[in-house]
């Protein structure tokens, strides 16, 4: 039928079998697709520049982290089963599921009162999120042919990079002009245009077929056992050390469970095989710190800069401008340079761009005279370096695996970053909370609350002293955290070393056009999506 998707039809790997669909449907069906990425891709990065702000109306300073990793697990450990659920209920009713969903828990972010709320309604918001990577994707894959693909994901690529951008200077702007509250709300008419013309213009001839089963038991396990471990790393020293070693043996307990669950499940989340291979190895550790810095920089750079410089949340968010611009445009050439440099010293050259940006970062944090130029520019450097590191991760693991296990090892490398970032976060909020109270012990300020210093409407209302010391415990605080930042940076260049070199990249068979395909689906795209 004219203007319809047999969902059960696709690509049996010797060639589509499905026509594509008729073009005016699918530029209608492309742009709400492109409008749907776009919510998801934006809203970490419309809310980082607002959490200062939010410290300071909802308190919470120590469990902020669990607003961003909450989130990211939520929506990391949801995505292979939406693509399971796709493949068995059509991927209309799953995209508009999981996009109903994000929309409700954007509205009750909007609407928390306490910290506790908004980490639970952040947790419903990043479970619908989960739906629209994996599905807009295989949409593409239903709508376009391959050679169709490499050029409609520049449009795509095109949308995370303005994304990326443009994400933190509205979440500053919204947060100044009108309320932190915004930031979760503007995405929602987006998300209901999106659905509209997906229900207008989407339709699908749903055939049930036989897959393997959904591995519930492996998500669980996994769910259970990284939320334990945050647990532990957030909240672990008030709980006590006898809680810290049963929520420790738990934690092992179900990570060892689901490493079992995985060797035997007909469809697993994460194929063991795969993962204990050198190459891959290499690139998911490397991926999980990246996604450490990553997150980690977004997180705690807008905090230094409004909390510790007195900035505005619109400085806050402008701040993480020439990260994210760095990286869009160094994804330009990178793949180039990936191939001709070789896989290792790509990554490795990437990571010291990375280490050096973090150690200018670490040395402007401590320093009062620190200008703006230099904070642009270290994190200029480490943007640079990322779309090397990040792409050199990403291509390794896809030239070390077969065509028809390219999928997995792309969403396992992936997955891997988005994990990094949500372990990440939370191991660096537990070391600046550690840090901060010891140096406010010291000061005698212990009892001041730190989201003083976040308002600045609020300053007056403690000693000029006490507010400067407050101030400078921030400050060191957050070098601290950019040195474990940067040590992170130290381990993506160990695992660059570990992975192929130049030889093992010229000698794939495959055109400089594919490769830049590859890097722009697989790499940028995956790179961007955690923002």
């Amino acid at each position: 039928m004219d203007g319809e998707i047999d969902a059960a039809s696709g690509d049996d790997g010797k060639g589509s079998k499905d026509e594509p669909a008729p073009i005016p449907r699918r530029r209608q069906v492309t742009v709400a697709l492109m409008v749907a990425m776009m919510v998801t891709a934006m809203e970490q990065l419309v809310v980082s520049p607002a959490m200062p702000t939010i410290i300071a109306q909802l308190r919470g300073f120590e469990i902020y982290p669990w607003v961003i990793s909450a989130y990211l697990l939520a929506s990391t450990v949801s995505t292979p089963i939406y693509g399971k659920l796709a493949d068995l209920f059509g991927r209309k009713r799953v995209l508009l599921f999981g996009l109903g969903m994000f929309s409700v828990g954007s509205m009750l972010s909007g609407t928390s009162q306490t910290m506790g709320q908004l980490i639970a309604m952040r947790t419903l918001q990043g479970l619908g999120a989960g739906a629209v990577g994996p599905i807009v994707l295989t949409l593409l894959g239903d709508l376009f042919t391959l050679r169709e693909r490499a050029r409609i994901q520049g449009l795509f690529s095109a949308v995370w990079g303005l994304s990326s951008i443009g994400g933190p200077v509205i979440g500053g702007w919204l947060t100044m002009q009108m309320s932190w509250r915004w930031v979760f709300f503007v995405s929602v008419p987006f998300a209901a245009v999106a659905m509209l013309m997906l229900v207008v213009c989407l339709h699908e001839k749903v055939e049930r077929r036989v897959v393997a089963p959904i591995d519930w038991a492996g998500a669980g396990l996994l769910t259970a056992g990284l939320s334990t471990l945050l647990l532990i790393v957030l909240d672990g020293s008030a709980l006590g050390l006898r809680a810290d070693l049963l929520l420790g043996v738990l934690t092992a307990v179900l990570l060892v469970g689901f490493v079992f669950r995985e060797l035997r499940a007909e469809d697993p989340i994460l194929p063991m095989d795969l993962m204990v291979r050198p190459v891959i190895a290499a690139s998911l550790v490397g991926n999980f710190l990246v996604g450490g810095i990553l997150f980690g920089l977004e997180t705690f750079v807008p905090l230094f800069i409004q909390g510790v410089r007195g900035g505005s949340p619109g400085e806050a968010g402008s701040a993480l401008t020439p990260l994210f611009l760095a990286w869009a445009i160094s994804v330009a050439f990178a793949a180039k340079a990936t191939v001709r440099w070789g896989f290792r010293r790509g990554g490795m050259i990437g990571a010291v761009m990375i280490g050096l940006g973090l150690l200018g970062l670490v040395a402007g944090s401590l320093d009062p005279r620190w200008t703006r130029f230099a904070f642009t520019a270290a994190l200029a450097a480490v943007g640079t370096g990322m779309g090397l590191t990040s792409l050199s991760f990403i291509l390794a693991v896809q030239h070390a695996v077969s065509w028809g296990q390219r999928g997995v090892a792309t969403g396992a490398a992936i997955f891997f970053r988005t994990i990094g970032g949500a372990i990440g976060v939370g191991v660096l909020g537990a070391a600046l909370a550690w840090r901060l109270g010891r140096l406010l012990a010291a000061a005698g300020a212990g009892g001041i609350d730190v989201a003083v210093v976040l308002r600045p409407d609020d300053h007056h209302t403690i000693p000029a002293e006490s507010l400067a010391a407050v101030q400078a415990a921030l400050g060191q605080s957050l070098s601290a955290v950019y040195v474990l930042i940067a040590t992170l940076g130290l381990g993506t260049l160990i695992c660059a070393a570990g992975l192929p070199g130049r030889g093992a990249a010229q000698a794939d068979g495959t055109a400089d056009e594919a490769i830049e395909e590859e890097s722009l689906e697989g790499g940028f795209a995956a790179a961007a999506s955690e923002l």
